[in-house]
């Protein structure tokens, strides 16, 4: 009987040393940065005064138009009333209002205050305030088409200001050390390096420190899981559509933010999603898209290795008259199915850029 037993034990903890170990808690995080259009300018509700039906181009709208309302529904919980949101998809924001942010966002700091933080859901928007969470960005598609479907933890850090240029807010610091003809001086000094890429870059990795302390502070749930970056996302280029020059140097820029951004967040192979600035749609393509298409060609720029993909969004463009504010076409007059699809297509790039699409 004795030798029984001490052959059960020998037996249990074989069995216990060979059972696989139970897998790490990890949070795939995703960095999407940009200008006023990563800021999100999509509109949720906004009622026509005329009729009191929801006008077309917001998200109100979309989820009950006949031709839209198959892929917007899922925004929808019907058991609520009121916008979904997804407790896997979180996502931190630097701005709360136009301000905050602007030198760094206090971490793990509170949310409301510091910076916007939550479950994935709309009003992760621009000039965010307790009166105004009607606005979305790109974070929305992009989380639901990420999270919605897959059984992952995920974080989107949404790092975006209105009105800066690549040429110069985040110009990097590969792009100092030569000069630029491009550069108009006295606004644009080739030797110095983007304030805004700075604050990017310090702020990313301060959420990111020591295996994700402040993430668990900022989220609860989120306590003990291990960060993973896993992609970056672009969305910008206004501010330097209208200005020739730096037009002109737009993907030495962008090449060379994606090889400075790589480095500085030790991921040599960071998968990375451009959306175009598809203003106009095709019919009054931008150059500047040329650029941005240029700089994902691997041909062209075999420094940058691998993973590196230019999403379509020309064709998410809507007239203005089908848009809830049609005068500011340069932040597609609010339309919020361009906004949401133009997220879902980034995700498609970073999985693309990862090879699982």
């Amino acid at each position: 009987m004795t030798q029984f037993l001490i052959t059960l034990r020998l037996f249990s903890l074989l069995l216990i040393t060979t059972l696989p170990a139970a897998s790490a808690k990890t949070v795939k995080v995703f960095v999407l940065a940009g200008q006023s259009n990563m800021e999100g300018k999509g509109e949720a509700v906004k009622i026509d005064p005329s009729t009191s039906l929801p006008l077309n181009g917001t998200l109100q709208y979309q989820i009950s138009d006949p031709r839209t309302s198959a892929e917007f529904s899922v925004l929808w919980d019907s058991t609520k009333g009121d916008w979904r949101s997804l407790p896997n998809v979180k996502v931190w924001f630097n701005e709360v209002d136009r301000e905050t942010g602007e030198n760094g966002s206090k971490i793990p700091g509170v949310s409301g205050v510091d910076y916007l933080a939550g479950d994935l859901t709309v009003g992760f928007g621009n000039d965010y305030t307790v009166d105004n969470n009607n606005l979305f960005g790109p974070e929305l598609g992009f989380g639901f088409e990420l999270g919605a479907k897959k059984d992952e933890t995920i974080l989107i850090i949404k790092m975006a200001w209105g009105g800066k240029s690549l040429a110069i807010d985040f110009r990097p610091p590969s792009s100092t050390q030569f000069f630029d003809p491009y550069c108009d001086l006295p606004k644009c000094k080739s030797n110095v390096q983007g304030h805004f890429y700075n604050v990017m870059v310090g702020t990313v990795s301060k959420i990111l420190e020591d295996g994700g302390v402040n993430i668990g502070k900022m989220f609860p749930d989120l306590e003990g899981h291990t960060p993973e970056l896993s992609g970056f996302g672009w969305f910008q280029g206004w501010n330097d559509i209208i200005n020739k020059h730096h037009t002109a140097a737009y993907e030495t820029n962008m090449v060379n933010l994606i090889k400075n951004l790589r480095k500085e967040w030790n991921a040599p192979h960071l998968p990375v999603s451009i959306a175009v600035s598809g203003h106009g749609g095709f019919e009054k393509t931008k150059s500047i898209v040329f650029s941005q298409i240029g700089a994902a060609n691997l041909t062209r720029h075999p420094e940058l290795e691998c993973c590196v993909v230019a999403c379509e969004t020309r064709g998410f463009w809507r007239d203005p008259q089908y848009s809830p504010t049609p005068r500011e076409g340069y932040h597609f007059s609010h339309n919020a199915e361009t906004f949401f699809l133009i997220g879902k297509a980034m995700a498609r790039g970073v999985m693309k850029a990862t090879g699982s699409q």
